[in-house]
């Protein structure tokens, strides 16, 4: 199964949305019951998107999707 989570940071900085986006692939996969675990190797990062808020400051949107595999016993 395919899971997607998104972040929006006020700076460009790939590796802090990598790691705040893995955190909450984690929490997706486990909230869902998912009795696999994320595959890592599957995992892709896009963006960042850089839409402005209301005040014309730039948001940096980053996207990753994974997939579960299924737990080793």
């Amino acid at each position: 199964m395919a899971y997607q989570a998104s972040t929006s940071l006020p700076h460009d900085n790939l590796e802090r949305a990598t790691a705040g986006l893995r955190a909450e692939l984690r929490h997706r996969v486990l909230d869902a019951g998912d009795p696999g675990l994320p595959d890592w190797s599957t995992l892709t990062v896009t963006g960042p998107e850089i839409p402005a808020d209301e005040r014309g400051r730039p948001w940096f949107t980053w996207t990753a999707t994974v997939e579960s595999r299924p737990q080793r016993v």
